[in-house]
């Protein structure tokens, strides 16, 4: 009688079909800002992925407009919170403030992008795969005969409990009809991802 078996990458292997699709392992090679060409945006972040077992980068975009209090502060909102899933899965210790001006750990203004791009990615030529990121097909939004590639914008760490995490996360968004997923060519709900209060101008909800 032999014992279990299990391999030690069972946790991050993608889930059925393509293996491009489902829990992928990802590293980030660049940050990009593209702010400047949305004026709805307060942020406009777009991670280049390299993901693992594909020669083809993958973007992740976190775009949004920041709520805010009657005296202008920022408040609590989706783009928040999906900054700081972003910042603490990286280790990058700073972020808005009360204005929402972009910091550093000391309270220095920094340009947010130029120090991600600066401190927080992998070579692209040997890419290090230390995150998990959820990816699926879209119907395009313009054009619903078309679907797209998506990464929901939540990286979590590339372990058991990063995606256990994870999972957990996108099997809630699918309960609510958050995520418009098509598998085999279908749509399995109606609804649309939530963008952060950003008014949308592309075929991607990020």
């Amino acid at each position: 009688m032999s014992g279990r078996f299990r391999p030690a990458d069972l946790a991050t292997a993608s889930d059925g079909g393509s293996k491009f699709l489902g829990y992928v392992p990802v590293g980030i090679t660049s940050f990009e800002d593209r702010a400047d060409q949305f004026d709805w945006a307060d942020v406009y972040i777009v991670c280049q992925l390299a993901v693992e077992g594909s020669q083809y980068p993958q973007e992740m975009r976190l775009a949004g407009s920041f709520d805010k209090e009657p005296n202008g502060n920022i408040k609590t909102c989706t783009i928040l919170k999906r900054l700081y899933w972003l910042f603490d899965t990286i280790g990058f210790e700073g972020g808005p403030d009360v204005q929402g001006n972009m910091v550093d750990e000391n309270g220095d203004s920094i340009d947010l992008v130029n120090h991600l791009d600066a401190n927080f990615c992998t070579n692209p030529l040997e890419p290090s795969h230390d995150y998990l990121v959820y990816m699926y097909k879209e119907q395009g939004r313009k054009d619903p005969s078309k679907t797209y590639t998506t990464a929901f914008p939540k990286l979590v760490p590339n372990t058991p409990a990063g995606r256990k995490d994870l999972e957990g996360y996108i099997n809630f968004m699918k309960s609510k009809n958050l995520i418009k997923e098509v598998q085999d060519g279908v749509a399995t709900n109606n609804a649309v991802t939530p963008n952060g209060g950003m008014q949308n101008t592309s075929d991607s909800p990020f």
